[in-house]
């Protein structure tokens, strides 16, 4: 069998409440416990964010394949009834499981008292450090560091620097920082160039948006927008001269769609060649805005669609990156090879191969040699896609 290597780059982890205890500062325990146990809090801060309440429960079922949030064992049991070889881990968003202090879709729990979040952030990067490097499959896992909070640029860029010490491949930055009117501020610029110079892939993940309050219709508000402001950065650092600067620098855009990425290219190119741009942008750019996402950006096209399969060479089929979305309902799992053969079957061999693991080897910086024997292992024939 010539095995199909899959690399799902939209997977999500986060820590029981009594593990991430741990991991706080001795001050923040008594806090933590406080927050975690008002559960009517809980739903109250969501309603004011999306409005509606929760989104999803806990996870707290031991006995259920939720357990592979926070269970190594559980979950490479789950990667390999999926076939997949290796994953990307993201943050849980929702519920006790996510970074503490930090829920509800990336907004802090007291917006007040952002320390707070930001304690919270770095208690998840170290569990998700050790979780990465206890597993005893280590190399099938690649951790992203949350940079929730970066009203200390200093801080930040030391965070990243950790991270990177510790294994962590990459980090996640909100769609627009707290503190900022956005990351085109020139005080980000020590950021930038420590995830250059440290080659961690910066991303965004689909989930935020303004607060919007517990009206009629907030809920189908938030889900409207809640793609595009994840889209954002994009701009941002593309029109403030960011990635000329930093050519090195590359942006992952995860859990938004895929079919925006034409469209939007389209039309920044039209603005950069139109009058608009020449009379302010001067020399900040050297290249059209499309060279600039083919050079430096990924897009997390998790679960797929057909549809977007087919607009895959408008996309950039470099720069797609597939996810499963483990262990979330929206997602492919458990039933990933069903929609696999659904979004790919008859795509040309190298075309499939790039999407669905090659282009993730190159940008997480996996062991080949390591991911291709689970890949034999576990995953599927290429003879199966290949109708």
């Amino acid at each position: 069998m010539d095995a199909l290597t899959l690399i799902s780059c939209d997977c999500h982890a986060g820590a029981s409440p009594e593990t991430y205890r741990e991991y706080l500062e001795a001050d923040l325990r008594a806090p933590y416990d406080a927050s975690i146990a008002d559960r009517a809090g809980l739903v109250r801060r969501a309603a004011e964010v999306i409005g509606g309440g929760p989104m999803s429960d806990d996870g707290d079922d031991r006995r259920s394949a939720l357990t592979g949030r926070w269970t190594a064992e559980r979950r490479l049991a789950e990667l390999d009834r999926d076939r997949i070889a290796a994953e990307v881990i993201f943050p849980q968003p929702a519920g006790r499981a996510a970074p503490p202090f930090y829920n509800f879709f990336g907004h802090p729990w007291d917006p007040s008292r952002p320390e707070l979040a930001a304690a919270g952030c770095r208690a998840y990067n170290r569990w998700l450090a050790d979780f990465c490097a206890g597993s005893p499959e280590p190399d099938r896992h690649a951790g992203l560091a949350l940079i929730g909070i970066v009203d200390d640029v200093e801080a930040a860029v030391a965070e990243v620097e950790w991270a990177r010490r510790a294994g962590l491949r990459g980090i996640v930055l909100r769609s627009q920082p707290l503190s900022s009117t956005g990351w085109h501020d020139p005080r980000f610029e020590p950021l930038w160039d420590v995830c250059e110079a440290l080659q961690m892939p910066i991303h965004t993940h689909g989930g935020e948006g303004l607060e919007l309050g517990d009206h009629p219709g907030s809920r189908s508000i938030f889900f409207t927008e809640v793609c595009w402001f994840a889209h954002r950065i994009f701009w941002h650092l593309l029109w403030s001269g960011v990635l000329e600067r930093h050519p090195g620098l590359r942006l992952v855009f995860t859990e938004q769609f895929a079919d925006w990425v034409p469209g939007v290219l389209d039309r920044l190119d039209i603005q950069y060649a139109g009058t608009v741009s020449s009379m302010t942008l001067s020399d900040a750019l050297t290249m059209k805005p499309s060279d600039y996402w083919r050079r430096q950006c990924s897009v997390g096209a998790s679960f797929m669609s057909r549809a977007e399969c087919e607009l895959r060479h408008e996309i950039g089929v470099s720069t797609i990156l597939w996810g499963s979305d483990f262990p979330h309902d929206e997602g492919t799992w458990p039933d990933t090879e069903a929609a696999l053969h659904a979004t790919f079957d008859g795509v040309p061999e190298p075309e499939l191969r790039a999407m669905l693991g090659e282009n993730a080897l190159r940008v997480y910086g996996f062991d080949r040699d390591v991911v291709a024997a689970h890949a034999s292992r576990v995953g599927p024939s290429i003879d199966e896609f290949l109708v």
